[in-house]
């Protein structure tokens, strides 16, 4: 069903087979992350007998997870035998610039996929079942499982670097002394700022374990000399930093209306009138190319951590509580950057 040519010609039924067999083929791509198959495949094609050497599995089920494989898209099968990846396969590899392995071994974890069995749950009391499942909330279980976060930080990562340039590209800084990025991480998308604006000083906020990591992403960028390293959390008053650009990437949709208003009065806080905001986040309803990806990603913001994507009247009419003018918007993709100006 996956490869016919007009899925719409099938009746109801099978149409509906097809959507609810959606995460058999997302477990596919999640054990074919997790397992490394991707990376067994240096020197090009192989037989099954070699990868199932490679991987350390029994030949019978190389062969069963092949055919599952190549039915998905991730291999192709030579008349003869050999198996080959694809496009999308390669882009399972550890070390592939399009790399989105731990993204597939994350959605596949026991953290996300068995809090999603229980979306019906989460439906009904509009709050995240993810405590009830794993007895505790979703930051506080990746603080106590190091494993499942390393997997989780690196995904995070994984999708960073594909959202980072073209927002940069899409952002006009020349205007711009210093800007603070808040919760940013590691600093992977200052370091982007700072390298395509040159005349930029940054300020880099998070959590001091957080920030211990920071000093090589900056270094190896070339930028450490112009970023102050700010140990600090958004829930708390920020410091104050002289910066006139306030930067926020992908951390309010984390969050409930509560959250996301105490983060954003600590960051208006911190502004002078004039000093600018910028929130990058998918935003709901401002292209339906993206419609079904943003649809399913505020599912799993409330599946995950009570989050939320949010449309642009909710971003106006959070920002206008703490005197923050919405000023605009521009698109990066799935991604968009909502623009705000502190007015008292």
């Amino acid at each position: 069903m996956k490869n016919s040519a007009n899925t719409t010609t099938q009746p109801a039924s099978l149409q509906l087979l097809d959507l609810a067999m959606g995460s058999w083929r997302a477990g596919v791509v999640s054990a074919f992350a997790e397992l490394g198959v991707a990376d067994a495949f240096w020197g090009g094609s192989l037989t099954k007998t070699q990868l199932a050497f490679r991987l350390g599995l029994e030949r019978d089920i190389v062969d069963r997870f092949c055919r599952a494989a190549v039915a998905v898209g991730l291999m192709t099968e030579a008349p003869h035998g050999t198996v080959t990846l694809t496009e999308l396969g390669e882009a399972l590899a550890t070390h592939s610039p399009d790399s989105m392995r731990n993204f597939a071994r994350w959605s596949g974890s026991t953290a996300d996929r068995a809090t999603w069995a229980h979306l019906p749950v989460a439906l009904r009391t509009g709050r995240s079942p993810f405590a009830a499942v794993h007895g505790t909330g979703v930051w506080d279980f990746l603080d106590t499982h190091p494993d499942t976060a390393v997997v989780f930080n690196a995904a995070m990562t994984e999708l960073s670097r594909h959202v980072i340039r073209p927002v940069v590209g899409s952002m006009d800084f020349s205007g711009y002394q210093s800007v603070m990025d808040v919760g940013g991480g590691r600093g992977a998308l200052l370091s982007v700022v700072l390298q395509e604006n040159p005349h930029l000083v940054g300020v880099l906020l998070d959590q001091p374990e957080v920030l211990v990591q920071a000093p090589q992403v900056l270094e190896e960028a070339g930028v450490a000399d112009r970023v102050t390293l700010t140990p600090g959390s958004f829930f708390d008053e920020l410091p104050p930093s002289g910066s006139d650009l306030f930067l926020i990437s992908n951390v309010l949709h984390d969050w409930d209306d509560i959250k996301t208003r105490t983060i954003l009065r600590n960051i208006a806080g911190a502004m002078r009138p004039g000093d600018d905001l910028a929130i990058v986040e998918a935003v709901v309803g401002v292209d339906d190319r993206f419609d079904e990806a943003i649809a399913l990603m505020d599912m799993d913001m409330l599946v995950i951590c009570d989050g939320k994507q949010r449309s642009l009247e909710d971003f106006r009419v959070l920002l206008a509580e703490f005197h923050i003018e919405l000023k605009g918007l521009s698109r990066a993709g799935l991604q968009s950057i909502i623009r705000g100006t502190k007015i008292t």
